[in-house]
Parts: structure tokens; C-alpha cells; sequence
């Protein structure tokens, strides 16, 4: 996948995130409330990736990706997050209540991207 590519379907995802920020918001904040983790993260994905809970079947709604929910403890558990970068990683994560993590897996990309979440005016 060329730079061109992957930005394009960077701006697909992050479309697609906005639709669905109040219902991340929501699950993040019942996963932290509920003491599920300190640090949700959603994970993107086109396949059938194992990480996590399905929230949105990218078929069922008419999405690019698909979306489930995770936890920093079960990257940790999977080694995609090593242990010698949890600080770092919360650092960049900043307020979980104020933006969200999403593990991006694009055919053989894949990275971590925070966004804010969108709040209704």
C-alpha cells in the first residue's frame, strides 16, 4: 500500500470514527466506569481480527471497517504494547475520557491513532 493509499484510507476511517463517537464515547466511559480498564482501545479492522469485542460489523452498517472494543491489558497480554512502553503509550494516550485509542489494522499496517471524542453542542 503506497502513502497515497494509506492516507486515503486513513480519511475513510476517521469518517467513519466521527459517525460513531457518542457510542465510543459511551463504551469507553462504561469500560472505565465499570473498572473493565483504565484505557479502552477500539481496534480497526477489515477482517476477522481476535482482539476484543465486535461492536460494529462494518457489513452490518455499511462501514469500511469493523470495530471492537479492547483494553490496553489484553494488548499488553498480546505483546502488540510491550511492557517497557505502558507509560509512554498512556502518556501519548493522554485522557481516556476525552479521546479514545484505535488499533488500526490495515492489511499490513498497523498503528495507533487518538482522537477526541466528539461532543454534542
Amino acid at each position: 500500500m503506497n502513502a497515497t493509499d494509506v492516507k486515503s484510507q486513513l480519511e475513510i476511517l476517521k469518517k467513519q470514527l466521527n459517525k460513531i463517537s457518542k457510542e465510543l464515547k459511551e463504551v469507553s466511559d462504561e469500560m472505565i466506569d465499570g473498572g473493565f480498564s483504565e484505557v479502552p482501545i477500539f481496534v480497526a479492522h477489515q477482517e476477522n481480527a481476535q482482539i476484543g469485542e465486535l461492536l460494529f460489523d462494518r457489513t452490518e452498517f455499511g462501514f469500511a471497517y469493523s470495530i471492537n472494543a479492547s483494553t490496553l491489558e489484553r494488548l499488553i497480554e498480546l505483546n502488540i504494547i510491550q511492557n517497557d512502553k505502558i507509560d509512554d503509550f498512556k502518556k501519548a494516550v493522554g485522557d481516556p475520557r476525552k479521546q479514545y485509542c484505535v488499533l488500526w489494522l490495515s492489511g499490513p499496517l498497523s498503528n495507533f491513532i487518538f482522537m477526541p471524542f466528539k461532543v454534542a453542542k
